[in-house]
């Protein structure tokens, strides 16, 4: 009797370890499941992040931000910025440069994601930056905010160095640059400038980052930012 009694405790205590495990291992996927899915809402997907809404009214949560090795993915209900605040330069020459992959794109869609320079009081009532932003309808746009007015320093114009989409459904890949040099903003766009303006206009110093417009899904990576020497 003792010997029996004791086997059912050892067979007791074995099914306990064994559900314990197929726990663990359930949550364990359930977890990795999670993490492996669409960008996250909220501030603890983006650690290193700042967002800003374009309206107060805007909820920075419809604004997902995932980050990995190599780049974001944003998802965007309403238009906002992203940035690092230690992407920062303050005077002098400097490239800065990202590439964006838009998923999921509809024929003729016109929101535009790009790049920002120059951003000033990034969280207060009065910021500035300066974007330069594409569409994939095959077009490309530069303008200057500061506080709630918009500057257009370049409108919609159409270029051929904008990759658009052919089918619905594309990925198109677009690679955008600003250079600082000689007193001038170049803007570029794969490997083309499309527009140049004075650095006095732009005023071009200060944290740079990420520009993406309502309803985009968006995947931002190969992010260059750095001083350089005077190319003249």
């Amino acid at each position: 009797m003792r010997s029996e009694t004791a086997g059912l405790s050892s067979t007791r205590r074995s099914l306990l370890a064994l559900l314990a495990t197929v726990c663990v291992t359930a949550a364990c996927a359930k977890e990795v499941e999670h993490s492996e899915g669409a960008a996250e809402k909220g501030p603890a997907a983006r650690p290193n992040y700042a967002v800003r809404m374009d309206t107060e009214s805007s909820d920075p949560a419809e604004f997902r931000l995932v980050e990995d090795d190599d780049g974001i993915r944003v998802q965007t209900g309403p238009a906002g910025i992203a940035y690092r605040s230690d992407d920062v330069i303050l005077s002098g020459d400097m490239h800065v440069q990202a590439t964006f992959e838009q998923y999921d794109a509809p024929l003729g869609y016109r929101e535009a994601f790009g790049l920002f320079l120059g951003g000033i009081d990034l969280e207060g009532p009065e910021l500035e930056y300066t974007y330069l932003l594409v569409r994939t309808t095959g077009d490309y746009m530069v303008k200057r905010r500061i506080g709630e007015i918009t500057e257009t320093l370049a409108d919609w114009t159409a270029h051929p160095s904008v990759r658009t989409v052919e089918v619905e459904g594309d990925r198109p890949v677009n690679t955008l640059g600003i250079d600082v040099f000689s007193g001038q903003v170049h803007f570029v766009v794969n490997g083309d400038v499309v527009h140049v303006e004075a650095a006095s206009r732009v005023r071009p110093y200060g944290v740079a980052g990420v520009r993406v417009n309502h309803r985009l899904d968006v995947r931002v990576d190969r992010w260059i930012m750095q001083e350089t020497s005077d190319q003249s």
